[in-house]
């Protein structure tokens, strides 16, 4: 359990890391290359199908392990002659008041969730995409629980829709997620979360 824990946080901070610099030192070539692994590397899993699993007690508060890194999403989109980088993260509050049969239910909402990013395009300076953050408030869940896999299925927060999938220990959680950004398109990336209680 602190093997696990100590790889969780080792992540969290490198890409804390890692976002405070797109942050402070603007979009380089070597951070947009970064960005385009990342994205390579993500691979959303489809929901959990087939026979389900009994379900361990999921009952309790979640939250991210490091703040404002509770997930982190990146795409990349070609926008006219230019290319469209956008990195969004924030927190996630996830509080599970209930577990029947093989649903998990509750109340999720994000926290401080941030959109921003850069436009490149030939013969023209990087145009910056300036930083917008949210605080929408928390909605009813009912999450799809097998075994330890989760399907989080489709959050509406602020006209962005997320989908969620992952799986669950005794106190973490973490998974992949996709969210549809209005007007940019699909970003993806990765979540984890922590109980509290």
């Amino acid at each position: 359990m602190k093997k696990a824990v100590g790889v969780l946080f080792g992540l969290a901070t490198a890409a804390l890391v890692a976002g405070v610099v797109m942050y402070k030192a603007g979009w380089s070539p070597s951070l947009s290359n970064l960005v385009d692994q990342k994205i390579k590397s993500i691979v959303t899993p489809k929901p959990p199908i087939g026979n389900l699993t009994p379900v361990r007690d999921l009952r309790g508060r979640w939250i991210s392990p490091l703040k404002g890194k509770g997930f982190q999403l990146y795409g990349k989109f070609t926008t006219g002659p230019g290319i469209t980088q956008v990195y969004e993260d924030g927190d996630v509050e996830l509080i599970i008041t209930s577990v029947n049969d093989n649903i998990a239910s509750g109340t999720f909402r994000y926290i401080n969730l941030c959109v921003w990013g850069q436009t490149t395009a030939p013969k023209i300076p990087a145009i910056s995409i300036p930083k917008k953050c949210y605080n929408p408030g928390a909605n009813p869940i009912q999450i799809r629980v097998s075994g330890s896999r989760l399907d989080f299925g489709a959050l509406s927060t602020n006209g962005m829709i997320f989908n969620m999938q992952g799986n669950y220990t005794t106190d973490l959680i973490s998974g992949t997620m996709t969210a549809n950004i209005p007007p940019y398109g699909v970003l993806k990336g990765e979540f984890h979360l922590i109980r509290t209680q």
